[in-house]
């Protein structure tokens, strides 16, 4: 197959480069615009069998009109002084041009607003020192969706707008909530993927203009990765018009780093080969053939671990990554086509002057090559020392890696000077902390709620869960407003809707009864619903009783007061005898996170399995010794779990994180990512290794391989290193994280794990078995090994000479 990319890439140079410029317009045009085709709703991505995935349905059912799938809470706050009587007539009048909004642009699918004026919530929209009111608003799009993104900014600027036209001393406002947050993580993201993107760009230009001094050639390798980059998020833009294929804003990210890091590994090995081909003396076709048919099957073979570990993320679960991972695999192997047709291709057009200013190649060998010779001595030399030290110096970060738990915690990932956190710390001072989100237990049963039964069950299940820890308050059909009715105290500053409780105290005995006949028909068309009938029949009744948590919905507190809610309600439900069948769910977004937390961790337990046994068969497949394809996979195992550790310490000293966690997406994207791109540089290290070896002894094989792929397989690690890095510039605390971790990981990979742990053990254990002697003796000779000017590496059939015989030109 290489031979014939080959001879495609000399002969039609130009229907290859004018096949990719005419795939690359017509993906422009058919291809619909990767921000309108992104999904980013956690609940629908998740397994029909999770808590919230079925409360979330009984909800849809039974009170459609209260069915939202975000909700932003914006904080109405004098942070010296009570709010006065003009502060509540301001946010009436923002209440009112939320409405007009609502009715203006119904694309925004802003639903119910709530606030100090609604029958039973609205006195506990206020808080109780009357600094802070919130106003509520439902929106029908995800919390991290783009478009919600859009309806909070759109919101936002209609309320500024009428803050400014009541004067610099109207109260302080902010977006806090899922939405808000939801939106301050999608702006970080987007602000995050451009800086990204110029970084990477900017970096890929730099270190090719300073390996090849030459401005065309390092043009090549950047169009080529321009464009096929293009073409692949086109390619993935274009599937999500397959049904059930979905996409993700954070994928964009991944895969633009990606695809310029490795892409550029590619070329820069292709070029560096066809440099080598052409002062070996080959002319300008030939040296091309020559070069696609050495390297590609070393470039397949490494690219290969990527993508297999990429696409094993397939079979998880969680929607989101179960397109994310096969998507970016996709867009990799595009670029490895066009590394392998595009680059030849404009290589050959170029021809001599792709060297300007220089009149040709150049000498290949580059300085780093006695570097990589002195490093190779030592090596060899002491193979047990520097083993053992390596492992040694590695050791206690493996250990913390070990230990490290994940934080499913989505709030984590934003800076705290992000308006979202300061709304949410707003609401924790005047407030508590679950009113951003409680959660909703829904009851369905044949027995109509509003019953004499019914009633009964629901204020016993309702004294039952607000006894339970970490719970402040219960709202539900017998007390809407938290307790019963009739005990309802007056309302607190400011809140007009609140003076129900001061009625029923001061009222005659027939005005408090209808008063309390009145809030009890409210409160019966708010918390109980009746479904259609069944096949048989027969109606179900819902009920909702709404929990507020003393802390916020994502902290970890929230998700052992969840579980003893329905260990509760197992328990408590089969004793009752007033109501029988009844079928209890949760929902909110405490359940979504805890669902997210099983799905996720169950899914990388599963995925990590199947990426270990792929490349292992994948490290099997090229070096034919199982002992070796182990030994491989296990040291970078091992870099893995010391990234891991070296994670936690970044985050500690420069994020705040605690050193016992880590964002989820951290592990799950390090392993797949990090195993796949060590064992492609091993790959690239034993294939050649192997062939050596074949022609001048282990240890003389040994030596010269480490030798002559130092210095290339050390350029691209730098430059992978170096895109990976680039994710640091992203305010998302996420894409910090996992930048540093791929970047260390990296680095980690290509000059510890590949020139000292690999060749060390692999010594010594040839030493072990007496298939190995010392390199000076292996090769007949009292001096060390000379290293040859053949630097690419990656070789699929001998190409270098025999010892004896440096300097002369490799054979084709």
């Amino acid at each position: 197959m290489f031979d014939f990319l080959g001879r495609l890439t000399t002969t039609h140079a130009w229907k290859v480069c004018a096949a990719w410029a005419l795939v690359a317009l017509l993906l422009g045009l058919v291809a619909p615009a990767w921000d309108t085709r992104a999904h980013d709703d956690d609940i629908h991505f998740l397994p029909a069998d999770c808590d919230s995935v079925r409360g979330f349905r009984l909800l849809e059912q039974a009170f459609p009109q209260d069915v939202y799938a975000s909700r932003v809470i914006f904080t109405f706050e004098r942070p010296d002084r009570p709010l006065d009587e003009n502060d509540f007539a301001l946010a009436d009048r923002l209440v009112a041009e939320l409405r007009q909004l609502q009715r203006e642009e119904p694309d925004l699918q802003i639903g119910s607003v709530h606030s100090h004026r609604d029958p039973f919530i609205g006195r506990r929209l206020v808080s109780a020192d009357g600094q802070c009111t919130l106003l509520k608003v439902s929106l029908g799009t995800p919390y991290q969706a783009v478009k919600t993104r859009h309806t909070v900014d759109r919101i936002e600027a209609r309320l500024r707008q009428r803050l400014a036209e009541a004067g610099p001393d109207a109260p302080r406002l902010l977006a806090t909530g899922p939405a808000g947050a939801g939106r301050d993580l999608t702006r970080a993201s987007s602000e995050g993927l451009h800086a990204t993107t110029v970084a990477t760009v900017a970096l890929v230009v730099i270190v090719l203009l300073l390996v090849y001094r030459a401005p065309l050639l390092a043009l090549v390798p950047l169009v080529t990765i321009v464009l096929s980059a293009w073409v692949a998020l086109k390619v993935l833009a274009l599937m999500t018009l397959v049904p059930g294929v979905y996409l993700v804003n954070i994928s964009k990210v991944f895969a633009i780093v990606l695809l310029y890091g490795a892409g550029t590994d590619y070329c820069l090995f292709l070029i560096s080969r066809y440099r080598e081909e052409l002062v070996g003396g080959a002319s300008g076709a030939a040296a091309l053939g020559r070069s696609v048919r050495a390297v590609g099957g070393a470039l397949t073979a490494s690219a290969a671990t990527v993508v297999c570990g990429l696409g094993l993320m397939g079979c998880a679960e969680f929607a989101k990554i179960r397109c994310a991972g096969p998507a970016i695999g996709l867009s990799l192997a595009v670029v490895l086509l066009a590394s392998l047709t595009l680059t030849p291709a404009l290589l050959h057009l170029l021809g001599p002057i792709v060297f300007w200013p220089r009149s040709g190649p150049g000498p290949v060998r580059g300085t780093g090559a006695d570097l990589w010779e002195r490093i190779s001595r030592q090596v060899l030399a002491r193979p047990v020392t520097i083993w053992g030290a390596a492992v040694l110096l590695l050791l206690p970060l493996a250990v913390l890696g070990a230990r490290l738990r994940p934080d499913h915690r989505p709030i984590g990932q934003l800076s705290p000077s992000s308006d979202s956190i300061k709304g949410l710390e707003v609401i924790q001072r005047h407030f508590t902390a679950g009113e951003t989100g409680p959660v909703t237990v829904l009851l369905a049963a044949d027995t109509d709620w509003n019953s004499p039964a019914g009633r009964h069950l629901v204020a016993q299940l309702s004294r039952g869960l607000a006894g339970l820890a970490n719970v402040a308050e219960v709202r539900s059909l017998t007390q809407p407003l938290g307790q019963p009715i009739a005990s309802c105290p007056p309302a607190g500053p400011g809140a007009r809707s609140g003076v129900l409780g001061g009625l029923l105290k001061l009222a005659p005995g027939d005005l408090a009864a209808a008063v309390r006949e009145q809030a009890g028909r409210k409160a019966r068309d708010f918390y109980v619903a009746a479904l259609p009938a069944d096949a048989a029949g027969r109606p179900r009744y819902v009920t909702r009783l709404d929990v507020v948590f003393a802390t916020d919905p994502f902290d970890a507190r929230s998700l052992a007061t969840l579980e003893l809610i329905q260990i509760y309600l197992r328990e408590e439900l089969p004793r009752t005898r007033l109501v029988s069948g009844v079928q209890a769910e949760c929902y909110g977004f405490t359940v979504e996170m805890r669902d997210l937390a099983a799905v996720t961790e169950r899914d990388r337990q599963r995925i990590n399995g199947l990426v270990l046994a792929g490349v292992l068969v994948i490290l099997w497949a090229v070096v034919r010794r199982p002992w070796l394809a182990v030994y491989l996979l296990v040291s970078v195992l091992f870099s893995y779990y010391a990234t891991l550790g070296a994670v936690a310490l970044f985050g500690q000293a420069f994020l705040g994180t605690p050193l016992n966690e880590v964002e989820w997406r951290v592990p799950f994207f390090l392993f797949t990512i990090l195993v796949a791109v060590g064992e492609d540089y091993n790959i690239l290290l034993m294939k050649r290794v192997l062939q050596e070896r074949r022609r001048c002894g282990s240890e003389q094989g040994m030596a010269r391989a480490l030798a002559r792929t130092g210095s290339t397989i050390s350029a691209c690690g730098l430059i992978m290193a170096g895109t990976f890095a680039t994710l640091m510039l992203s305010g998302l605390g996420t894409l910090v994280q996992i930048g540093f971790a791929l970047a260390f990981g990296v680095l980690l990979d290509t000059f510890v794990v590949r020139p000292l742990l690999v060749p060390a053990f692999t010594v010594a254990v040839w030493r072990a078995a007496g298939v190995s002697r010392p390199v000076e003796r292996a090769a007949g000779v009292s001096r060390p090994v000379e290293a040859s000017r053949d630097t690419t590496g990656p070789l699929t059939q001998p190409a270098g000479p025999a010892a004896g015989q440096l300097g002369k030109r490799p054979a084709a």
